[in-house]
Parts: C-alpha cells; structure tokens; sequence
C-alpha cells in the first residue's frame, strides 16, 4: 500500500513539474495588446493543463479503487482528459498563429 502512494506522488510531481514551465506567464509585463493576448494564452493553457493533470491523478487513483461504481466513471474522466488535451491543443496553435502572423483586432 505504501508503494502505491509514492508511486501515486511521483506521478503528480511529474505531471506537475510538466506545467511548470508556463510559469512565467503571470509574471509577464502587460505594456501592450499583444504581450496581454499572448499572457492570456499562457495562463489559459496553463489552467487546462494544471486541471488536466489533476485529473489524470484521479483516474490513476479511481482507476485502482475496489468499489464497481467508481470504475464507471473511469470512462467519463478519460473522456473529459481528451477534451482538455484538445482545448490545449487548439489554444497552442491559436497562440503560435498569433506569434507568426501578427494580432488582428
């Protein structure tokens, strides 16, 4: 029991030590449109990629569990895990189209 617990630890600092390094989004100075939209990218993908991770140490944990009903669920969270990967996809490419070709408002 106690080797699943470290393992279960371990699994959330790696996950987490992932999404570190969009840190220095919240630290970015606001001086004009563009660096406020690209800081608002930044700490949206960050979120998702923070609530991703968080579920996916729900599932590792729900995916142990004795209880039936519980495994059910297991379904749905995989589910919702692929939607917030597809949200952070879909804000990557927004946000490096916005770095090529320039913010149009």
């Amino acid at each position: 029991m106690t080797f699943l617990i470290v393992l279960q630890v371990l699994i959330f600092a790696a996950l987490m030590l992932h999404t570190v390094h969009l840190m220095p989004a919240f630290n970015r100075c606001l001086r004009n449109a563009e660096s406020a939209l690209d800081a608002g990218y930044l700490g949206a993908m960050l979120t998702i990629r923070l609530a991703r991770n968080v579920l996916g140490l729900i599932l590792v944990t729900a995916s142990t569990a004795p209880n039936p009903d519980i495994h059910a669920l297991v379904g749905k969270g995989i589910a919702l895990f692929l939607a917030l990967t597809a949200v952070n996809v879909i804000l990557t490419h927004y946000r490096r189209r916005n770095q090529a070709e320039g913010i149009r408002f």
